[in-house]
């Protein structure tokens, strides 16, 4: 009999287990949560967008499961219409460019070197559309539909944000492109990560500081490049992502088992610590651990430009920007297709066999 890969004997030891998840809007309970008036609109919106992907209609199938609709106006519950659709077109291309290596059946999905050029001509395409190059290669038409559907983003971007606030966005794109390749090796490889190189990538591959910039967007209000580079601001940055992140890790565990995935916090804790109770527990501490710190970079910051009325106004709408993005994660990550849970809400917590 042939032995077993550390991926098959991982899915073998958890599949059939009680997924036990506690009531995680308790820990989140002081923090604001809201829903868009515009939410039928910006379904509407971003239906008419992912039409749109004539080119791609296994993504648009899947796309149509995630309710980007809903996201947006969960995340950025003060967002009008009009950007909204820029927003619902910021999701859908980080979904749609993450699933073509990510996600089984994807085209780049066990090609590693397709996958590094798509991986440079992205980068080097976004630079160019947020008015960050010189290159003249980079000013081509893409070909490829994905990468060129970043052009109405960085339009957008453009119009919005100055030369620094760009090179931030930029930035923070570049994390999620190079992470995803470190996944990418891995995921190709023999072995598993640690919890620890695991979240160290993970940091990255969700995009979630990519949506953390958007806020300013979202909710209309001005974050000077002095602000955004606080280490303070860095603190909420990085915990609001651990909370985004880890929920989506709980929430989506049955559908990543039910795939045959086990690169996700939850079973690699498992692998470590023997129990899924105890690694289910770990997880919702680093929750609760995030929260803390969160709320402690933020008084930090508050204290900071009190003195100062309107960037401490402002200050307090992207701090609560934050905060919506996490809470609103949680209601869209019990509602959407993508993880199939359809649950509406998560008191007295979730019971699921994988």
């Amino acid at each position: 009999m042939a032995c077993l890969s550390v991926r098959q004997t991982l899915i073998q030891q958890l599949r059939g287990q009680d997924l036990r998840i506690p009531d995680l809007s308790l820990l989140f309970r002081q923090w604001p949560k809201d829903a868009s008036l515009c939410l039928e609109g910006l379904r509407t919106l971003s239906g008419e967008r992912i039409a749109s992907f004539t080119e791609l209609p296994k993504s648009r199938i899947s796309m149509s499961k995630i309710d980007v609709g809903l996201f947006i106006s969960t995340w950025y519950p003060g967002v009008n219409l009009e950007r909204g659709d820029i927003l619902c077109c910021v999701v859908l291309w980080l979904f749609t460019w993450d699933d073509q290596i990510d996600e089984k059946g994807g085209h780049l999905y066990d090609n590693l070197q397709a996958a590094h050029v798509f991986r440079r001509e992205t980068l080097e395409y976004v630079r160019h559309c947020l008015r960050l190059s010189d290159n003249e290669a980079s000013h081509e038409v893409r070909t490829n539909y994905i990468i060129a559907f970043f052009k109405v983003i960085g339009d957008a971007v453009c119009e919005a944000y100055d030369y620094d606030h760009r090179e931030i966005l930029f930035d923070e794109i570049k994390f999620f492109i190079e992470t995803s390749e470190t996944e990418q090796q891995r995921r190709l490889g023999p072995e598993l990560p640690s919890a620890r190189e695991y979240i160290a990538t993970r940091m990255g591959t969700g995009a979630v500081n990519v949506c953390l910039f958007f806020i300013d967007y979202a909710c209309g209000v001005s974050v000077p490049i002095e602000v955004l580079r606080e280490v303070e601001m860095r603190t909420l940055w990085d915990q609001a992502n651990i909370l985004v992140w880890a929920v989506n890790d709980l929430l989506s565990l049955k559908k990543e088992i039910a795939q045959q995935t086990v690169e996700s916090i939850v079973p690699l804790l498992f692998r470590e610590t023997e129990s899924l109770d105890v690694a289910v527990s770990m997880v919702t501490e680093m929750i609760h651990k995030a929260i803390t710190e969160f709320n402690h970079a933020a008084e930090c910051l508050m204290a900071r430009f009190s003195d100062d009325e309107t960037s401490a106004a402002n200050l307090k709408t992207y701090i609560d920007g934050c905060k919506y993005i996490c809470t609103g994660n949680l209601t869209w990550s019990l509602q959407t297709g993508r993880y199939g849970l359809s649950q509406h809400s998560i008191s007295g917590g979730l019971a699921l066999r994988l």
